[in-house]
C-alpha cells in the first residue's frame, strides 16, 4: 500500500493513477465476466432447446409412426367392413402385421362394439383362433412376449380410457402410460386407439400398444453436454423417464410445477433456473412440450443443464482477464513513473528552489525554467512576474501612504459641507410638512410664505400654484355635484314609476301566454287524435282490401281443390280397374298352378296373396272414392260461402273508404288550426319575453340611478371637507334640501 501522506507528489500520482486503473480494470472485468456468463448461459440454453427439439422430434416420429399404422389399420377395417370383403381371419392377419413391423409396438388389437362386426358372436364364443371372446364378440389381440407373438382375446370395456377416448371423440387418442401386467414383465405401455367406422356408424376401436420401455431406455442413454440428462413427463404430469427409478409413474412435484402445467396446457416452452437435487449437482432445467402427432396428446421433455457446464468457460475467461489486467497495470504504472519523474518531479524541484529564494528576499536572480513550453514553464513565467512585483512593493507602499493622507483631509472638508446642507434641508422640509398638514385637513386657502434659498424657490412656487389649482377644482366639483344630485333624483323617480307599469304589463302578458299555451295544447291533442283516427281508418281500409283479395284467392283455391278432387276420382277409377285386372291375373295364375300339380303349390300361394292384395286395393279405392265424393260436396259449399264473404267484404271496403276520406278532412283542418295557434302562441311568448326583458332593464336602470344618487351624496360629503375661503358652498345647501325631500 502507498503512503498517501508522503511528501513526494510523484508517489501520490502513481498511487492514485494505479488505484484508478486497477478499479477500472476490475469493474470492466466484472462487467465482461458477467456478460460472458450470461452469454454462455444463453448459448447453452439455446443449445439445450435445440437438443430438446431434436429429441422431441425423434419421440414424436416414433409415436407418429405407430399412430399412422394404427390409423391405417382402423381405416382398412372400416372400409373392408363397409365393402363386405373383410372377415375375421383377414383382420387378425392385418393386426399381426402391425405388431411385426414396429419395434416398439407391444401389441395390436381390435375391439368390436357389441358384436357389430359380423353379428356372429354366438358362432365364435371362446374361439380364440377367430378372435372370439368369452361372449363371442370379435376382440382379437396380438401381444409380444418372451416366446414371441401370441394371439389372445379380451373383453371390451366401453368405459375404459383405451376405448372411450377414441370412441367418444371420433379421433385418434393415446392413453396415459400404465404398467402391463399380463405378460409378467411389468413394462410401461400406452395405447394408441382410432375409431373404426362403417357406413357412418361406429363398429369398434382399433389400436396399437406402445412399449415405452424401449423408448425410455433410448432417452435415458442421452447425455447432452456430456453430463446433462434428459427426462420425460406424460400428459398427466407423471414421470415416464425420471431422475430416479423410484419416481417413475409418479406425479411431478416441487419447483417448476407451473412451468410444467403451462407446457402441457398451452404447449409453451419454459425454463426453471437454479435447481438442486440430493444426488446431482446444481442445474438449470429446460421445459419443452412434445406434441405427439394424430393422437391429441402432449408430453413434456426436460433437459437438465449442470451449472459446471456454464461455469467452466466463465472461469477460464476470468483467469485470462485477471492475468491480462495485472500485466496491463504493471506496464501502465512503469510508464507513468518514468513520465512523472522526467516531466513533473525534476521541473517542480527547480521551481521549489526559486520560490524559496524569493521568500528569502532575493529578487535579483531570474526564475529558472521560463524557456519550457508546458505548464511548468507557465508557472516559471508567472513567478518571474511576481519577482518584479515584489521589487516594486516598497515604492508602492510609500506612494500609498501619501495618497491616504490627502484622502483624509478631503473627507473632513466634505463632512462639514454635508452637515450645513443637511440643516438647511431639514428647515425646508419642516415648512413643507406644515403645508401638507393643512392640505390634509382640507384647508385649501393656505400658502407658503417667507424666504426660501435660491435652489428651493421653485418648490415654494410649485406648492402655492398646486394649492390654487386644487381650490378652484374643488369649487367646480361642488357645483357639479349639485347638478348630479338633482338629475339622479329625477331619474330615480321616473325609473320607479316605469318599473311598476312594466311589471303590470309583464304580468298581463304572462297570463295571456299561459292561456294560449293551454289552448294550443288542447288543439294539438285534438289534431293528434284526428291523425290517429285517420291512420286507423286507413289501416282498416287496407286490411279490408287485403281481406277481399284473400277471399278471392280462397275462392280460386277452392275451385282448384274441386278440380283436383275430380282428377283424383278419375285416378281412383283407374286404380279400381288395375285391381280388377290383377285379380283376374291372380285367378288365372291359380288355375295354372293347379294344373302344375305339386310343382305349382308355391306359385299358387303367391297367386292367392296377389288376389287378396288386389281385393284389398279395390276395397281401399272404393272407400277413397266415397270420401272424395263427399269432399267435393263440401268444397262446393265452401266455394259458395267464400263468395258470399267476398261480396260482404267489398261492401265494407267501400264504406271504410268513405269514412277514411271524412276523417282525413277533419285531421287536415285540425292540423291547420294547430299550426295557426302555434304561431299565435309563439308571437305572444316572444312579446312576453321582450316585456320581461324590458322590466329587467327598467329594474337595472332604477338600481343604477339609486346607486348614482348614493355616489353623488358620497362625493358631496367628501368635497365638503375642503375649505375654499368662500364660505358655505351651494352644494351643501342643496344637499340639506335633498335630505329634507327624502325625509
Amino acid at each position: 500500500m502507498f503512503n498517501m501522506h508522503s511528501k513526494s507528489l510523484a508517489t501520490k500520482l502513481i498511487a492514485v493513477t494505479g488505484s484508478t486503473i486497477a478499479a477500472v480494470l476490475l469493474a470492466s472485468n466484472f462487467v465482461l465476466i458477467s456478460q460472458s456468463g450470461e452469454r454462455v448461459q444463453s448459448l447453452i440454453r439455446n443449445e439445450a432447446n435445440i437438443e430438446a427439439r431434436a429429441i422431441a422430434a425423434d419421440i414424436a416420429g416414433a409415436i407418429g409412426e405407430l399412430a399412422s399404422a394404427a390409423r391405417s389399420t382402423a381405416g382398412i377395417i372400416g372400409n373392408g367392413h363397409q365393402g363386405q370383403y373383410l372377415d375375421r381371419k383377414t383382420v387378425i392377419d392385418l393386426l399381426k402385421v402391425s405388431v411385426e413391423r414396429n419395434d416398439i409396438a407391444f401389441g395390436s388389437w381390435f375391439a368390436s362394439d357389441k358384436d357389430a362386426f359380423d353379428g356372429k358372436a354366438a358362432d365364435y364364443m371362446g374361439n380364440k383362433q377367430f378372435g372370439g371372446s368369452k361372449t363371442g364378440t370379435f376382440n382379437p389381440n396380438w401381444t409380444k412376449g418372451k416366446e414371441g407373438i401370441s394371439l389372445t382375446t379380451f373383453e371390451a370395456d366401453p368405459e375404459g380410457a383405451w376405448y372411450a377416448l377414441a370412441a367418444k371423440s371420433g379421433k385418434g387418442a393415446m392413453t396415459a402410460p400404465f404398467l402391463e401386467t399380463g405378460t409378467g414383465d411389468n413394462i410401461p405401455i400406452s395405447s394408441i386407439a382410432y375409431p373404426v367406422n362403417s357406413n357412418g356408424k361406429l363398429i369398434g376401436v382399433s389400436g396399437i400398444d406402445v412399449s415405452l420401455s424401449t423408448l425410455t431406455e433410448r432417452v435415458s442413454e442421452l447425455k447432452p453436454f456430456g453430463s446433462g440428462r434428459v427426462l420425460v413427463l406424460t400428459q398427466s404430469g407423471k414421470w415416464l423417464v425420471a431422475p430416479r427409478p423410484d419416481m417413475e409413474m409418479k406425479d411431478y412435484e416441487g419447483t417448476g410445477s407451473d412451468a410444467i402445467k403451462e407446457a402441457l396446457s398451452s404447449r409453451k416452452a419454459g425454463f426453471i433456473p437454479n435447481l438442486t437435487a440430493a444426488d446431482y449437482e446444481p442445474f438449470d432445467r429446460v421445459v419443452y412440450p412434445v406434441a405427439l402427432p394424430d393422437v391429441n396428446t402432449t408430453w413434456v421433455l426436460l433437459v437438465d443443464i449442470p451449472h459446471s457446464i456454464i461455469n467452466a468457460p466463465v472461469k477460464e475467461q476470468t483467469f485470462m482477464m485477471v492475468v491480462g489486467g495485472l500485466v496491463v497495470l504493471a506496464v501502465v504504472l512503469a510508464g507513468l513513473w518514468a513520465a512523472i519523474r522526467y516531466f513533473v518531479q525534476m521541473p517542480l524541484t527547480t521551481l521549489v528552489g526559486d520560490v524559496q529564494m524569493l521568500s528569502a528576499g532575493t529578487y535579483d536572480k531570474p526564475v529558472r525554467g521560463q524557456e519550457r513550453t508546458d505548464e511548468t514553464g507557465a508557472v516559471a513565467k508567472a513567478l518571474e512576474g511576481f519577482r518584479h512585483q515584489l521589487s516594486d512593493t516598497k515604492r508602492l507602499e510609500v506612494e500609498a501612504e501619501s495618497q491616504r493622507s490627502m484622502a483624509d483631509q478631503e473627507r473632513a472638508r466634505s463632512e462639514a459641507e454635508r452637515q450645513a446642507s443637511s440643516a438647511m434641508q431639514r428647515a425646508i422640509v419642516a415648512r413643507l410638512a406644515e403645508g401638507l398638514a393643512r392640505l390634509s385637513s382640507g384647508e385649501l386657502s393656505y400658502r407658503l410664505s417667507g424666504e426660501f434659498p435660491v435652489e428651493y424657490t421653485k418648490i415654494k412656487t410649485d406648492f402655492n400654484s398646486a394649492m390654487t389649482s386644487l381650490e378652484e377644482t374643488v369649487q367646480t366639483i361642488n357645483a357639479s355635484v349639485s347638478n348630479i344630485n338633482n338629475g339622479s333624483n329625477e331619474i330615480s323617480t321616473g325609473a320607479a314609476e316605469l318599473s311598476q307599469r312594466t311589471e303590470k304589463q309583464a304580468a298581463s302578458l304572462e297570463e295571456t301566454a299561459a292561456a294560449l299555451d293551454e289552448l294550443t295544447s288542447q288543439v294539438n291533442f285534438s289534431a293528434d287524435n284526428a291523425r290517429t283516427a285517420a291512420l286507423s281508418v286507413a289501416n282498416a281500409s287496407g286490411d279490408a282490401t287485403k281481406s277481399g283479395e284473400v277471399v278471392q284467392q280462397a275462392i280460386a283455391a277452392m275451385k282448384s281443390i274441386e278440380s283436383s278432387s275430380g282428377e283424383i276420382s278419375q285416378i281412383i277409377g283407374v286404380i279400381d280397374e288395375i285391381a280388377f285386372q290383377t285379380n283376374l291375373l291372380a285367378l288365372n295364375a291359380g288355375v295354372e298352378a293347379a294344373r302344375a300339380g305339386e310343382a305349382g303349390k308355391g306359385f299358387a300361394v303367391v297367386a292367392q296373396e296377389v288376389r287378396e292384395l288386389a281385393q284389398r286395393s279395390a276395397q281401399a279405392a272404393k272407400e277413397i272414392k266415397d270420401l272424395i265424393t263427399a269432399s267435393e260436396l263440401h268444397v262446393r259449399e265452401g266455394v259458395e260461402l267464400v263468395g258470399r264473404a267476398g261480396n260482404a267484404l267489398e261492401n265494407i271496403t267501400g264504406q271504410v273508404v268513405q269514412i277514411n276520406g271524412l276523417i282525413s278532412q277533419i285531421s287536415s283542418s285540425a292540423s291547420e288550426q294547430a299550426v295557426g295557434l302555434k304561431e299565435i302562441n309563439a308571437a305572444v311568448n316572444q312579446m312576453d319575453q321582450v316585456t320581461q326583458q324590458n322590466a329587467a332593464m327598467v329594474e337595472e336602470a332604477t338600481a343604477a340611478s339609486l346607486s348614482l344618487n348614493q355616489e353623488a351624496k358620497v362625493l358631496q360629503s367628501l368635497v365638503t371637507r375642503f375649505s375654499t375661503g368662500q364660505g358655505r358652498s351651494p352644494a351643501v345647501d342643496h344637499l340639506h334640501h335633498s335630505d329634507r325631500i327624502s325625509a
